[in-house]
């Protein structure tokens, strides 16, 4: 009897999860949140006073400057230097105070802007 039991459990977990999954995987591209400038601005502007806000800006930034540099092809529009990693946020946080249109863009948009302006690589403008 205590295995039917469960077994039984173990199903409707399996049933549930599985459910789950197929709803999930059916969502329109346009019913997931995309971040914009404000967030990611929230996030590094309070990076030197909070852990982990520090933690969450550092490892979005991290994220997608590997995205970039991968998915560049060899034409990337922004290089880091040694040391250039820990910048990052006030220069991000000090672009975005001058650009306050990049606030309601796409935070990938904005990420390119503002990397590309802060930190060109050497030989472009």
């Amino acid at each position: 009897m205590r295995l039917i039991q469960t077994h039984l459990r173990f199903l409707s977990v399996v049933f549930f999860v599985s459910l789950g999954l197929l709803f999930s995987t059916h969502l329109p591209a346009a019913a997931l949140p995309i971040n914009d400038g404000s967030v990611i601005l929230r996030m590094c502007k309070g990076a030197d006073k909070v852990k982990a806000l520090s933690v969450m800006c550092h490892s979005y930034l991290n994220g997608y400057i590997e995205g970039a540099h991968h998915f560049s092809k060899g034409k990337v529009a922004f290089c880091l230097e040694s040391g250039d990693k820990e910048k990052v946020p006030g220069a991000l946080v000090a672009w975005i105070g001058t650009n306050q249109e990049a606030l309601k863009q796409p935070a990938g948009a904005v990420l390119q802007q503002a990397l590309t302006a802060s930190f060109p690589c050497k030989g472009k403008k």
